[in-house]
């Protein structure tokens, strides 16, 4: 059941976050991207070589797709992360549920299955998400616009046709989506875990034994479950706080080991939720003492397995 639910809990984040977090995105990248290429090819017909004006002209319609394109990004995202919040929030009232059955036989109902507190913790936290969503897009675009100018003063200097400008564009425009799909992911797991975190501290009125639960991509014996788990990911593991507390990184590892070197700029960070990282994809789950599912407490510098 524990093995199960988690797996279930971790498929929910990453269908939201690559199926329609990243998927989405790409789809008004992509569409962006040829329309300014259109554009571009427009601007240059019947010219041979790529000049200051065209310079002008090109840059005019970059900076003017760019601020479309945020704005569509950026409702795009919030529409992600609104439903990234509802899943969270589905998902953890399903799962205390399921557990509660499973270990001890009881069938509760949840305060925050009820309407209007289901949408009264959604809404605490919207419009937070999307100033940092309009931020994160802005920020993004705004490094586009700076690379893709930077290689038309470059195909200015090179006396480049304009055919062969609109493609130093493009590659620009290919080489930096990677920044647009690690804040897609980013983002929508922040929703996600947000939304756990403010339902979990909303349910410890009335669950008082109730905490939060930090979930990485590892087993509960400690094995990493791809290639992709850091030493990092391994040290913060299965540890529980109250709701409304922070998690703090160790400077022990499982086994009793100190970190590694290279973690030591962790030890005493401390986060309310994960993601920590760009790409993170670590995640909070409910956790009951009853459950027996493997937990632990950092204690006056001590590392202190939970029961």
């Amino acid at each position: 059941m524990i093995s199960q639910v988690l797996n279930e809990h971790r498929r929910r984040l990453a269908r939201l976050a690559e199926r329609r977090g990243v998927a989405q995105l790409k789809h008004l990248y992509d569409r962006a991207r040829a329309e300014l290429e259109s554009k571009l090819a427009r601007a240059s017909r019947g010219v041979d070589t790529f000049t200051v004006h065209q310079l002008r002209v090109f840059s005019a319609e970059i900076r003017q797709g760019q601020m479309l394109l945020a704005k569509h990004m950026t409702g795009e995202l919030g529409d992600i992360s609104l439903e990234a919040q509802t899943e969270a929030l589905r998902g953890l009232s399903r799962d205390i549920t399921r557990l509660e059955k499973h270990y001890s036989g009881a069938d509760i109902t949840l305060p925050i299955d009820e309407a209007a507190r289901f949408q009264g913790v959604i809404n605490g936290r919207r419009e937070s998400l999307l100033r940092a969503h309009e931020t994160s897009m802005a920020r993004y675009t705004a490094n586009v616009v700076t690379e893709m100018e930077d290689q038309l003063s470059l195909s200015l200097v090179e006396g480049e046709a304009p055919s062969a400008t609109i493609a130093r564009v493009m590659d620009a425009s290919e080489t930096t989506w990677y920044q647009a799909e690690c804040i897609a992911r980013t983002e929508t797991a922040f929703a996600f875990n947000a939304a756990s975190a403010d339902g979990m501290r909303e349910l410890a009125v009335d669950l008082g034994d109730l905490m939060m639960r930090w979930v990485e991509y590892v087993s509960d014996d400690g094995q990493p479950l791809d290639k992709r788990v850091g030493e990092d990911s391994i040290a913060m593991h299965g540890q529980v706080v109250k709701p409304g507390e922070n998690f703090v990184f160790p400077h022990t590892m499982p086994d009793g080991s100190a970190v590694p070197d290279e973690l030591e700029h962790f030890i005493g960070e401390s986060w309310a939720f994960p993601p920590n990282r760009p790409n993170d994809r670590s995640t909070i789950s409910p956790w009951r003492a009853h459950w027996g599912i493997p937990a632990w407490q950092w204690r006056n510098g001590q590392r202190v397995d939970v029961e």
